[in-house]
């Protein structure tokens, strides 16, 4: 009994990240395209003036799985085809989320900070990290549904 609460509690906690923290990202590729655009600098400003922290979330999502996995009450284990391949996925995201979202979310911050106009190069790399990151979450959604062994 206490084996199942626990899994079901790391399967909420897994979701939840996962939707707060992709969510959070996609919202950034949002803002980002808005960036391109350069005629809502007042909505950029108030959106960039505070760091985004919900997106690191994104980075828990497969420590709860592998817990929930571990924990699954029916045996399945980590040790699944679609386990691996979620992994891969989420290396692709923890990827995109480091290497392109951090970096043009601190540009467009501080550009906005300082009263300039925002970068559109740097929105463009956001705004499209946020597509990428999107069709990540929308693939690992897919093969947690699935499940293909």
């Amino acid at each position: 009994m206490a084996g199942r609460f626990v899994f079901y509690v790391l399967v909420g906690l897994h979701v939840a990240c996962a939707l707060v923290g992709f969510g959070s990202v996609a919202l950034s590729g949002v803002y980002g395209f808005l960036a391109v655009q350069g005629d809502s600098h007042e909505e950029l400003a108030r959106y960039f003036a505070s760091p985004s922290r919900l997106e690191w979330l994104v980075l828990a999502v497969p420590f709860l799985g592998a817990g929930a996995a571990a924990a699954d009450p029916h045996g399945h284990g980590v040790v699944q085809l679609w386990t691996g391949l979620a992994a891969v996925v989420w290396l692709v995201a923890a990827a995109l989320l480091l290497g392109v979202v951090r970096p043009a979310e601190r540009s467009l911050r501080a550009g906005t900070a300082s009263g300039a106009l925002p970068d559109p190069a740097s929105g463009r790399r956001l705004g499209w990290a946020g597509v990428a990151s999107d069709v990540a979450f929308l693939v690992a959604l897919q093969l947690m549904i699935w499940q293909p062994r």
